[in-house]
C-alpha cells in the first residue's frame, strides 16, 4: 500500500487474481451403501486426472473482472457458456503470457 500512496497509482490499476485447478470428476469422500458392507463402487467418469484452470480476478477499487477458464486443448469448445465468463484454450491449460494479455 506504501507504493500506492507514494507513486498515486490508481485504484483500478492495482488487482488481485487467483488462479485455480478444477478436474472434471470430483470424487467425493462420503459414501452411502447398506450397514456392514465390505466395499463401495465408486462411479467415474475416468477424467479424475484431467483438469481445467478458473482464474478470477479482482481490482482494487472492487469491480470484479470477468472469469477466465482455461482448457488443455488445441481448438475451442463449442457451447453453451454463461456471459461472465471467457473461455481460452492452450496446450498446458494454466495461465501464460498469451492469457494474462488477452
Amino acid at each position: 500500500m506504501y507504493r500506492c500512496i507514494q507513486h498515486d497509482y490508481p485504484l483500478i490499476l492495482i488487482g488481485n487474481m487467483n488462479e485455480t485447478p478444477i478436474t472434471f470428476d470430483l470424487l467425493g469422500n462420503i459414501t452411502i451403501d447398506e450397514t456392514g458392507t465390505w466395499s463401495v463402487s465408486i462411479r467415474i467418469i475416468g477424467h479424475e486426472k484431467t483438469n481445467f484452470t478458473v482464474v478470477l480476478t479482482c481490482m482494487a477499487n472492487g469491480i470484479k473482472l470477468l472469469s477466465l477458464i482455461i482448457f488443455k486443448l488445441k481448438k475451442v469448445l463449442w457451447g453453451n457458456f454463461s456471459q461472465g465468463v471467457i473461455v481460452r484454450v492452450n496446450p498446458t491449460g494454466w495461465m501464460n503470457k498469451n492469457e494474462m494479455l488477452y
